[in-house]
C-alpha cells in the first residue's frame, strides 16, 4: 500500500505558528497515520526544521485542500514513500507555498 510523507517546515520563529498548524492537522485529520514531533533544527535532507505527517495515498487529494487551507503560509512538501528517494523528494514530490532546497546528497544511493 502506498503512502505519502508530508514536511511542514518553519524557522526558528514560527515554532509557536508550526505547533498551532501541527495540532490544526491533528483535529482535521484523523486518517493521518502519523504526526511527529517538532524537530527544531535541519535534518536529514531539509534544510529547515520541520515536523512528518504520514498520508495514506487513498486519501492524498482530499488532504492536500485541507493541508492547503491549514498550513498557515509555512512550506509543505509532499512526496510518496519510495525506495527511490532522491525521486520521491525531487521528480515526483509536490509543494505548497515555497519550495524550499534540500541536501539531496543524503538521498543518493552510493555506486559500487
Amino acid at each position: 500500500m502506498q503512502r505519502f510523507h508530508g514536511h511542514i517546515y518553519f524557522t526558528a520563529d514560527q515554532i509557536e505558528l508550526a505547533g498551532k498548524v501541527r495540532d490544526n492537522l491533528a483535529s482535521a485529520l484523523p486518517q493521518l497515520t502519523y504526526i511527529g514531533k517538532l524537530i527544531p533544527k535541519p535534518i536529514g535532507p531539509h534544510s529547515r526544521p520541520m515536523f512528518e505527517i504520514h498520508i495514506p495515498a487513498a486519501e492524498i487529494g482530499p488532504i492536500l485542500a485541507v493541508i492547503d487551507n491549514l498550513r498557515e503560509g509555512l512550506p509543505v512538501l509532499i512526496h510518496p514513500v519510495l525506495e527511490d528517494e532522491l525521486a520521491a523528494h525531487t521528480t515526483l514530490a509536490r509543494w505548497l507555498g515555497e519550495a524550499l532546497p534540500l541536501d539531496l546528497k543524503v538521498l543518493e544511493k552510493p555506486r559500487g
